[in-house]
């Protein structure tokens, strides 16, 4: 008898749940004042992604360009409400900012990658991890020195570029790019070498750890059963794996400045010395798993270069690189939890629990984020992309090769990345002396 009864019990509750959430996830409002693509029963329109043919972001631009700017679809047990309206954006980004959070969901499956950094946290410790690296973004000194390291990384790579337009080799500059920012931040804010430059025809171990672990986060984020898959997949020991190697190249990078630190009789002046020093309301300096976290995120945020005040003179370099941004935003997604039932500015009602997908819009310009979180390296991002443009289109012309995707197609990750190499025809500009 009791397996009988057992046996009706779970019938009934799958007759009850078919019943209530016949084409969106279980545990979901219905909401039929929002348009948007019907799903299954009890998991609504998780197999949609999981098995899509382009990436999310196509897919969610496909459901916007037939929904319009305000749509909606559930996720197994999350409803997520879609919106790139410009006073929406506002709204969720900087007028009621409290009343949404960072994304359980972003915060869980990115954890193995950066922890509890300045991306991640909220509350009282976002507001000193926050305070503190501003600290690092002012000042005279630091533009100095910012100039200094740019200057030096760019010199490095034209040396590179120069070999190819000698060689008429076609060079990946995607990989090229990501090395020098990679590079320009380390030199700059910790006063490290990554080395991701010294030998562009290898692929350095630190930049493939770093983007494979930033691709699985990702992707963890539409897989339920991600635990169990990684503990018996490949996949799942590589990305132990990069992040092993993550943690013990960044707590190398710690221990080393500490020791550092012991024998300069000079103060040493970056941004890891004034995370080591700071002191929180309770008198508690950050541990090194902190500090890791801390590096990780900044790393993944990293553009930090102002330069000299002169640069602001070139306004069409700057106007296309805005350009550039608002075509293609480096964070596509923005993810938000409602913590209150909230009425949007166009009179939606969004509920407690539900998530807001915010994606940037034409006509505002929000690929820095907006608000309280507003990105702390926006000027600085500006001027590090705009004095590399100068030096390099003064000194190379530069042709996409034969058979190169123009636009380009991009894969799903974290930020936005291109699938493909961008494999490129260097040549100089003026006639080599």
């Amino acid at each position: 008898m009791p397996n009988v009864y057992h046996s009706i019990l779970i019938v009934n509750d799958i007759y009850y749940n078919l019943k209530w959430y016949p084409n969106n996830g279980v545990g979901t409002n219905y909401r039929k004042d929002l348009p948007g693509p019907k799903g299954v029963p009890i998991f609504g329109n998780l197999f949609t992604f999981m098995f899509k043919k382009n990436t999310y972001i196509e897919l969610e631009q496909e459901w916007a360009n037939k929904y319009g700017s305000l749509y909606t679809f559930t996720i197994f047990k999350s409803r997520h409400v879609v919106s790139n309206d410009p006073q929406t954006l506002e709204y969720v980004l900087k007028t009621n900012f409290k009343n949404f959070k960072r994304d359980p969901a972003f915060i869980e499956t990115s954890h193995d990658l950066i922890g509890e950094g300045i991306f991640t946290v909220d509350g009282s410790m976002w507001k000193f991890q926050r305070k503190l690296i501003s600290q690092q973004f002012q000042g005279r000194n630091f533009k100095d020195l910012a100039f200094a390291s740019v200057i030096r990384k760019s010199e490095i790579m034209i040396n590179h570029l120069k070999k190819y337009a000698d060689s008429g080799k076609l060079i990946d500059l995607k990989d090229l790019f990501f090395r020098f920012t990679i590079d320009t931040f380390g030199d700059l804010t910790f006063g490290i070498d990554f080395e991701c430059l010294s030998n562009i025809d290898d692929k350095a171990k630190f930049v493939t750890s770093f983007e494979y672990a930033q691709a699985v986060s990702h992707e963890r984020v539409l897989q339920p059963f991600r635990k169990l898959i990684e503990k018996y997949s490949k996949k799942g020991q590589r990305m132990h794996e990069a992040c092993k190697y993550l943690d013990d190249y960044i707590y190398k990078i710690i221990n080393s400045h500490r020791s550092k630190l012991k024998v300069e009789k000079k103060p040493v002046n970056n941004m890891l010395t004034l995370l080591m020093d700071a002191v929180d309301d309770n008198g508690k300096k950050f541990n090194d798993k902190e500090l890791r976290d801390i590096i990780l995120s900044l790393i993944i945020a990293e553009k930090p270069i102002p330069l000299y005040d002169d640069i602001k003179l070139f306004k069409y370099t700057t106007a296309t690189f805005y350009e550039t941004l608002r075509l293609y935003p480096i964070v596509p997604v923005n993810g938000k939890v409602c913590i209150k039932n909230d009425v949007l500015p166009n009179n939606t009602p969004i509920y407690a629990g539900e998530y807001n997908n915010l994606k940037p819009n034409k006509f505002k310009f929000a690929s820095f984020h907006a608000g309280p979180r507003t990105c702390l390296g926006e000027q600085l991002a500006t001027l590090e992309v705009v004095i590399l443009a100068i030096m390099l289109l003064k000194e190379f012309k530069f042709e996409l090769a034969s058979g190169q995707k123009f636009p380009p197609e991009f894969k799903d990750a974290m930020l936005l990345q291109m699938k493909d190499p961008l494999m490129t025809k260097v040549s100089y500009r003026t006639i080599n002396s």
